[in-house]
């Protein structure tokens, strides 16, 4: 199959080509805004870390009280227009939801939840540039963060930061997941490499460039109420995931002891149905399993649907996350080398405002 669509990818290559050599040449120049601005981005589509990098970078700034804007496209959202939340803000009544903000702008907003309210924003837009412009114009943050802007070179920004993963693909879209030639990674400031949950695992000699390397920590497991998993009674489980590389998440829970006895896959963001939680439930009843796990962003994805934050009774998605053994995993990035590069590079940011 991958033979096939190689004639597209090729085509794809050319294109993506133009359009860099048109930034390249200065014939299409970057939008400059006022903030200083930090893309953190990818090459291969999907799986290598921005999220969780982006939210490393915000925690730094926000324990330095910087006042900051976070810009996330909000992946199939429902809605198009721009929705500004600051970090720390309490849900309580349930205005923000996944179908207005999309999981990974939720999931940032959970994990920088203890933030203090003024310092940092969240502005959620299909238009990265739109959206940088109209928190720089109406907010004035010291710095901007985008999520997933490497090609978006419409904008200019002050620290380009790219992530690849170790094993990353060597074919362009639509035969591999390559948004453009890997070679292109000279483009960034800084390259990081992402490890996920492998252990000694060898980098490749990226010439002539910048390179931090970093990897995933596991924390705990934790339910809707905030409850940890006790496994004394057992570590049985049946595991579902919508994420755009469930064999890492795999890798993680066979790390930490638990025995899969069924791993149900979703597309990546992917909006659960009722068919697909009647999967999971009749899956776990037939399965021996002892509880049921899943991806944090898969359950921030499920508990803040309007198909839950609006049920008058309960239905078959609060059934789920109330009624069953349902954990995520908690993970966060951790940077295993040169740590001093990439904080180094975002102070002198600070400092040249």
């Amino acid at each position: 199959m991958r033979i096939l669509l190689l004639p597209f990818s090729f085509i794809y290559r050319i294109a993506v080509g133009f359009r860099n050599f048109l930034y390249n040449a200065d014939i299409i120049r970057s939008k400059m805004l006022e903030p200083k601005v930090i893309s953190v981005g990818n090459i291969a589509a999907g799986g290598t870390g921005k999220t969780p990098l982006v939210e490393l970078i915000a925690e730094y700034l926000l324990n330095k009280k910087k006042h900051i804007a976070v810009v996330v496209k909000g992946y199939k959202r429902e809605y198009d227009d721009i929705k500004v939340v600051e970090f720390g803000f309490t849900n309580e009544k349930h205005q923000l939801n996944t179908e207005n903000l999309g999981d990974e702008a939720l999931l940032l907003l959970e994990n920088l939840s203890w933030a203090e309210t003024g310092l940092g924003l969240l502005i959620v837009g299909d238009d990265k540039l739109k959206s940088a412009k109209f928190a720089s114009s109406k907010f004035k943050p010291e710095i901007i963060i985008i999520d997933d802007g490497f090609q978006h070179r419409k904008l200019f920004r002050d620290l380009d930061i790219v992530i690849v993963n170790s094993d990353s693909d060597k074919y362009m879209i639509p035969a591999g997941n390559l948004r453009e030639p890997m070679k292109n990674h000279k483009r960034a400031d800084i390259l990081v490499i992402n490890n996920k949950f492998e252990k000694d695992v060898i980098v490749k000699n990226w010439k002539n460039k910048p390179k931090i390397v970093c990897s995933y920590i596991f924390e705990e497991y934790l339910n809707i109420n905030g409850e940890k998993l006790d496994t004394s009674s057992g570590n049985k489980a049946t595991v579902f995931s919508g994420i755009a590389e469930p064999n890492s998440f795999k890798v993680l829970l066979e790390s930490s002891g638990v025995e899969i006895k069924d791993f149900i896959v979703f597309p990546d963001h992917h909006n659960f149905t009722v068919k697909d939680l009647n999967t999971i439930s009749r899956s776990f009843n037939n399965s021996g399993s002892d509880h049921l796990i899943t991806t944090q962003k898969d359950f921030v994805r499920l508990k803040n649907s309007e198909l839950v934050l609006s049920a008058k009774s309960d239905n078959v998605y609060k059934n789920l996350l109330y009624n069953y053994p349902l954990y995520y995993a908690k993970i966060k990035m951790q940077i295993n080398q040169n740590a001093e590069l990439l904080y180094k590079e975002v102070d002198n940011l600070l400092r040249t405002e």
